[in-house]
C-alpha cells in the first residue's frame, strides 16, 4: 500500500474508502438506529455519527469507557460483536421506562442502570442485525456485561466502530433543547470483514443508474442540488441606506425593537439574494446555540427544487 493511500485511509478513522462511501451502509445502520430509538424513547431520533474508526485488537474495549457495553455470550449472529450505549442514553431510557424525568435519575446507582440499559442493548443489536441481513432474528439475542465477560476481541481480527449521536425531534419532551446535558449516544462494533461483504451486497442491490439525456440535463441538476449554500438566523431586518452604513462606528448601539428570541427567520444566500425558507426560535444542545425549527419549507420552494 502506498504512503499515500495509507494516509488518506489513517485520516478517515482508518476505513477503506469502499466501506466509507457506501452510502447504502451508512443509511442502514442509521435507519435501524432511528427505528430502534423510536421504540426505547418514544421520540423521532435523528442519529448522527460522532466517530468511526477501525480498531483492532484490546482498542474496542478501550473505547467503551464511560459507557454501558454488551457483548452476546453465544455466537453471534451477522457483523455485530457489541453494542454500548452512554450514561445519558441509559438515564433517558430509565426515565422514559419509569415515566420520569431524566434529571431524576443522575444520581441513580451504576448496577440500576447497566441493568435497565441491557434491555435496550437487545433491542439495538436485533435492529441493527434485522437491518443487515434483512431477516428478522428469531428471538433477543442472550447479552452479558461486557465488564464481566473474558476476551471478546481478537488480535487477529478488524473491528468497526462506530458512535452515533442521537439527536432529539425539537418536541417538548425532547432532548435536543436542554441545556447542559449530553444527547445521549450508543455505539456499534461489527467485524470488519462482515462489513465489507454487507458493503458488497448493498452495491448488488443497487439498480444501474439511468445514463444522462443528450442536453446533460441529469448531470445539471446532480451538480445544483449537490451544490453548497450559506443559512443565516435572521433575528431582525432593517432598511437603511448606503449613507447610514457608512457613519457606523465602533461601539455605536443599534436597537432592534422587534426582536423576539422566538421567531428567527432562517434563509439561505443564493446568487438571487436572500430566500427564507423557516422559521424558528433560538435555544441551546450541548453547550452551543442552536435553532428550533418551528415552520416547515415553504411549498414553492420544495416545489422549485423537485422541478430542478
Amino acid at each position: 500500500m502506498s504512503s499515500v493511500l495509507q494516509k488518506k485511509i489513517e485520516a478517515a478513522g482508518g476505513l477503506p474508502p469502499a466501506v466509507r462511501l457506501c452510502d447504502a451502509l451508512w443509511a442502514t445502520l442509521s435507519s435501524a438506529i432511528g427505528h430502534w430509538a423510536k421504540d426505547v424513547y418514544g421520540l423521532t431520533i435523528i442519529p448522527s455519527i460522532s466517530s468511526q474508526k477501525v480498531l483492532t485488537g484490546s482498542q474496542p474495549a478501550q473505547s467503551f469507557e464511560g459507557s454501558y457495553a454488551f457483548v452476546s455470550v453465544s455466537e453471534a449472529v451477522g457483523p455485530v460483536v457489541a453494542v454500548a450505549i452512554n450514561s445519558m442514553g441509559a438515564r433517558k431510557y430509565a426515565a422514559t421506562r419509569l415515566r420520569q424525568d431524566a434529571s431524576t435519575l443522575k444520581s441513580a446507582p451504576d448496577l440500576f442502570l447497566r441493568l435497565m440499559s441491557e434491555h435496550a442493548a437487545r433491542g439495538l443489536w436485533s435492529r441493527v442485525v434485522a437491518s443487515a441481513t434483512q431477516q428478522a432474528t428469531a428471538s433477543p439475542p442472550h447479552l452479558a456485561d461486557f465488564s464481566a465477560s473474558g476476551d471478546t476481541f481478537s488480535q487477529d481480527i478488524t473491528y468497526l466502530s462506530v458512535v452515533y449521536t442521537l439527536g432529539g425531534d425539537g418536541g417538548e419532551d425532547s432532548w435536543l433543547m436542554e441545556g447542559g446535558d449530553d444527547a445521549p449516544e450508543i455505539q456499534l462494533v461489527l467485524k470488519m470483514d462482515d462489513v465489507k461483504k454487507l458493503v458488497r451486497t448493498l452495491q448488488e442491490r443497487v439498480e444501474p443508474k439511468t445514463a444522462p439525456d443528450e442536453t446533460g440535463r441529469d448531470v445539471l441538476r446532480e451538480r445544483v442540488r449537490s451544490t453548497t449554500v450559506v443559512l443565516d438566523a435572521v433575528l431582525e431586518s432593517m432598511p437603511m441606506t448606503i449613507g447610514e452604513c457608512s457613519q457606523l462606528e465602533v461601539g455605536q448601539v443599534i436597537t432592534l425593537p422587534n426582536a423576539k428570541m422566538d421567531k428567527l427567520v432562517l434563509s439561505a444566500d443564493t446568487v438571487s439574494g436572500s430566500l427564507p425558507i423557516s422559521q424558528g426560535e433560538l435555544g441551546a444542545w450541548k453547550g452551543f446555540r442552536a435553532l428550533k425549527l418551528r415552520s416547515p419549507v415553504p411549498e414553492d420552494v420544495i416545489r422549485e427544487i423537485a422541478e430542478i
